[in-house]
Order: C-alpha cells, then sequence, then structure tokens
C-alpha cells in the first residue's frame, strides 16, 4: 500500500465498527476537538489548534496545517512538532519549500496519500522538500468543503507502523480531523470575508460622510497620515499602529445621523445643536461595533474627543484614563481642522496650529503626544 503516486487510500469509513478501547479515547479527543473549533474564529489559533491536536491524537511526531490560497499557491500556516523531535529536525522542516508541484496535484485532489522511505515515483530531492528522508512515513490529507479544495494537512511520523489495519486506524481518525479542519478554516475564511465586507460599507459610510462637507473632503485622509505617522513616532506595536489608522478613517462615522444644516452651520451652534454634536463619538463606535471583532477601534473613536483635563465628552475621562490612540487621534484630529479650515473658521497656518496643540497640552491634549506630534516636522 505504499506510493507516491496520487492513488487513493481503501475505502477508511468503513473501519467505523468494532472499536476498541483505544479508538473510542480518540473519539473522544476528536469530539473535543470539534469543540475547540467552534471556540474561536481566529485563524491563528484555530490552525495551531488542530496541528497539536492532530499529532497529539495520532500519535505523530509532526503535524503541518498548508492552505490553498485564492491565487493558487500554497501557505504553510501551523506547524506542530512532538516532544521527542529534534530540533535542528524542526529547524529543516520549518524552512520546508510548498511551491513543488507535486503537494500543489494533492491539495487539488481528493484522495489521501502515504508515502514512505522506499516509496517508488519520487526522486531525491522531492523526498528533501518533503520532509520525507527525516521520516519512516509521510501521511498528505487534502482539506475540502464539497468539492472546493481548502488545503493540505500534512502528518510524519519517525517510528515504523505495526500492521496494516493500526495503520488505517490512524489515517481515518486523521481524516476525520482533516475534515473537521476544513470545515473550521472555511467557516472562518467565510465570517472574515463578511466581516471585511462589512468593514467597507463602514468606509464607504465614512467617505460619503467628508462629500457632504466641502471644506473636509480631505479631512479624514490627511488625519489618517499624520495619525499613523505619530503612532509611529510613538513607538506603538503595529497592531496598534493598524488601529489607529482605521480609527483615524472612521472617527467621525457618528456624525452620518447629523443634518447637513448643523455640520455646515456658519454661526454658534445652540445647546440643543451641540448636544446632538457630542453624540457622534457614541453613534460612531455603534456603528463600528456592527463589525465584529472591532472592539479595538470602536473604543479609540468613542474616546477621541475626550480631553486631557478631563472635561471632554462623552465620559470625562482624563490623562492616562483616555487610550492612547484616541490621545494620538486628539492632536491630529485638531491639527487636521485647524489648517484645514472650516465653513465657521478659515485655516490656520502651521506656525498657528502648532502653537494653539502647545497652549492647550495638558487640558485639551497630552503633552508628550503634543511634543511627539511636533516632532514630525523638525
Amino acid at each position: 500500500m505504499t506510493t507516491g503516486n496520487l492513488q487513493a487510500l481503501p475505502k477508511i469509513n468503513s473501519l467505523y465498527p468494532g472499536m476498541n478501547s483505544n479508538s473510542q479515547d480518540k473519539m473522544h479527543d476528536l469530539f473535543n476537538l470539534s469543540r475547540q473549533l467552534v471556540a474561536t474564529n481566529r485563524l491563528d489559533i484555530l490552525l495551531e489548534t488542530i496541528a497539536r491536536y492532530t499529532a497529539e491524537i495520532i500519535g505523530g511526531q509532526y503535524c503541518r496545517i498548508v492552505t490553498l490560497e485564492s491565487d493558487g499557491s500554497l501557505v504553510s500556516q501551523a506547524v506542530y512538532f512532538g516532544p521527542a523531535m529534534p530540533i535542528k529536525w524542526q529547524e529543516r522542516l520549518r524552512d520546508l519549500p510548498l511551491s513543488q508541484s507535486y503537494l500543489k496535484r494533492v491539495a487539488m485532489g481528493k484522495n489521501t496519500i502515504l508515502l514512505r522511505k522506499d516509496s517508488s515515483g519520487l526522486n531525491y530531492w522531492q523526498r528533501q522538500d518533503l520532509g520525507l528522508h527525516l521520516f519512516e512515513s509521510l501521511c498528505l490529507m487534502p482539506m475540502r468543503v464539497d468539492e472546493e479544495p481548502v488545503g493540505l494537512l500534512i502528518l510524519g511520523d519517525s517510528l515504523k507502523l505495526e500492521g496494516e489495519p493500526h495503520e488505517l486506524e490512524r489515517i481515518r481518525m486523521a481524516t476525520l480531523i482533516a475534515d473537521q479542519a476544513a470545515s473550521a478554516i472555511y467557516r472562518v475564511r467565510l465570517s472574515n470575508q463578511l466581516k471585511e465586507n462589512q468593514f467597507e460599507t463602514i468606509l464607504a459610510l465614512a467617505k460619503t460622510l467628508e462629500a457632504r462637507d466641502l471644506y473636509t473632503s480631505e479631512h479624514g485622509d490627511r488625519m489618517t497620515e499624520l495619525a499613523e505617522r505619530l503612532a509611529q513616532r510613538m513607538h506603538c506595536p503595529p497592531a496598534e499602529i493598524q488601529s489607529i489608522r482605521w480609527a483615524a478613517l472612521l472617527h467621525d462615522i457618528g456624525k452620518i445621523g447629523i443634518p447637513d444644516d448643523i455640520l455646515r452651520k456658519p454661526g454658534p451652534l445652540t445647546e440643543k445643536e451641540w448636544d446632538l454634536v457630542h453624540k457622534h463619538p457614541q453613534k460612531g463606535a455603534e456603528i463600528v461595533l456592527l463589525v465584529s471583532n472591532l472592539e479595538h477601534i470602536a473604543v479609540l473613536i468613542l474616546a477621541h474627543h475626550e480631553r486631557y483635563d478631563g472635561n471632554g465628552y462623552p465620559y470625562g475621562l482624563k490623562q492616562q484614563r483616555i487610550p492612547l490612540g484616541a490621545r494620538i487621534l486628539a492632536v491630529a484630529d485638531a491639527y487636521s481642522a485647524m489648517t484645514d479650515g472650516r465653513v465657521y473658521c478659515p485655516p490656520r497656518s502651521h506656525a498657528e496650529a502648532l502653537e494653539e496643540l502647545f497652549r492647550c497640552a495638558g487640558t485639551h491634549f497630552d503633552p508628550q503626544v503634543v511634543e511627539s506630534f511636533a516632532s514630525l516636522f523638525d
């Protein structure tokens, strides 16, 4: 039954009857895995869980999860090594290439492939690229949802299997896991695509809002650039910089519900009109929260009009209780608003805007953020 060709293994599903106690334990582990797979929408956590559980349930020394991307490329997403795997082997296996046509043919196919060191049909370089020279056997299982290929689950074992029935039992369990893994990956991808579509809708709303006001049509883009540069200058981690960038683009999305006659009013606003304007951070956060997993962005939008001295809105947060990202947005927003101008206020020069930021440092703005912002123009 050893093969290097794309040839099907025997019907694995026919092995269900007559499970022994060991098989029952493994089915219990499989059930626990299925519960874990529905507990998260984080693809990285999901795939790491699959790789670890697969190696532990099957008893292999090596498990790799490879996904097939929309452009046809293969991407290694998660790798798990058993405790007995030498570090030198782990390093070599992590760096294996995924461009070889053999792996792609298996991923696009439907059949589970079992390879051994003595398998025919593979040349020396193919064995090296697969890592077969490090194992007694490799099992390559396509992951599919209906007819759509999702990726590949690769299992390696440094032990010789004792007898064909035991081998088939392990492959049967691995195939069940591959099916579960494919469904979980497909679900997360579908969920992420839905979130992306929702987020694009929100961005379209933001652009619609900007288009309503000729004075601020470029305000969102300018503020985003300034906020991103300021976050980098303040050594924020990459994930936080990305959050600040998205929050800058969407910071005024809550104004979508404010009438044009208030947004464009050339004179002072009434107390009632100010009350309506002051609600836009909350409205913006509510809109962004319609998209799952964007709470970190909603928090920044909610707090971008808080003041360093605690006299801002909507909650009167002060100093370090205001998220750093929101303190950055406040400075970038104020500078952009002053230099862009408004219908009720002509634009100020760069020097005048910086002077106003320093005048309000410690009251409106975080002094450290203002200093870092000014250093962007040194």
